[in-house]
């Protein structure tokens, strides 16, 4: 019954989409509007008799419809999405325009804890492809991210996307990272080779704090990437898990990103 449901409720997100959008930017951008706006109105009362239920359902609505306008309508990866920023989705996009990622707090998130959603798209010979990011939501090793920035990297006649992001675990702990991602043969890929420690070569990297220790900071710490240096610089976190005003620094060596001494 519940599969019965769910088909009935795409199929109506899809109608829906096909009516509202009309190849109209603002069409687009109102329909998602309307549902991101549920979205975050049934979080603000989950607690509620049958709030839950409408909350997981819109959020359900909101990531098809979001996949398919982006998916679907080219045009969509530049469009600035004002109104949908305002209600807190958070939008990245590349400095070429190849690659952006759309996240959300599905607000189903408990104890302090994010629970999000991402859709990333991309451009492939002239068309735009986007992938809903939540098929791993509730499995182990499941990290719950957003991604706030995205830097392009180019070497040997390749093009990398280095996107920077933030995980709330409670509201003790929390997390940073930095994903690389790449285009190869029209297929988004998620873990090239690219930086090198003393354990491996990897595809990202990440570290845990504790929340309390920024709370007296002036701006929140952010992983950055300076391309006239082609290095990574991560803030150092200590044994006891609190963040420094120090860096660690990577540099791209002609084949990796590499810490240096």
């Amino acid at each position: 019954m519940k599969t019965i449901k769910l088909i009935v409720v795409f199929c109506c997100c899809l109608a829906s989409a096909r009516l509202f959008a009309q190849d109209s930017p603002q069409a687009i951008e109102g329909d998602l509007l309307r549902i991101l706006k549920k979205v975050n109105y049934y979080g603000a009362h989950k607690k509620e008799w049958k709030a839950m239920d409408s909350l997981l359902k819109q959020n359900k609505i909101f990531a098809f419809k979001l996949k398919y306008y982006t998916s679907k309508y080219p045009a969509t990866i530049n469009q600035p999405f004002t109104s949908l920023i305002k209600e807190r989705l958070v939008i990245a996009t590349s400095a070429d325009g190849i690659f952006r990622t759309y996240s959300w707090n599905t607000q189903l998130g408990v104890k302090g804890s994010f629970d999000i959603y991402n859709v990333l798209q991309y451009k492939n010979a002239g068309q735009t492809v986007s992938l809903l990011k939540m098929d791993t939501i509730g499995k182990k090793g499941y990290v719950s991210l957003w991604y706030p920035k995205i830097y392009t990297f180019a070497t040997a006649g390749k093009v990398y996307y280095l996107a920077t992001y933030n995980s709330v675990y409670s509201a003790t702990k929390a997390g940073q990272g930095l994903k690389i991602f790449t285009i190869d043969k029209g297929k988004l890929i998620s873990n090239p080779p690219l930086i090198k420690t003393p354990t491996g070569v990897y595809s990202q990297l990440h570290y845990d704090f504790d929340v309390s220790s920024i709370a007296d900071w002036p701006s929140y710490p952010a992983i950055y990437f300076d391309k006239a240096t082609q290095t990574i610089r991560t803030p150092l976190v200590d044994y006891n898990h609190k963040m420094t005003h120090k860096l660690i620094t990577y540099k791209f060596n002609g084949r990796f990103f590499e810490k240096l001494k």
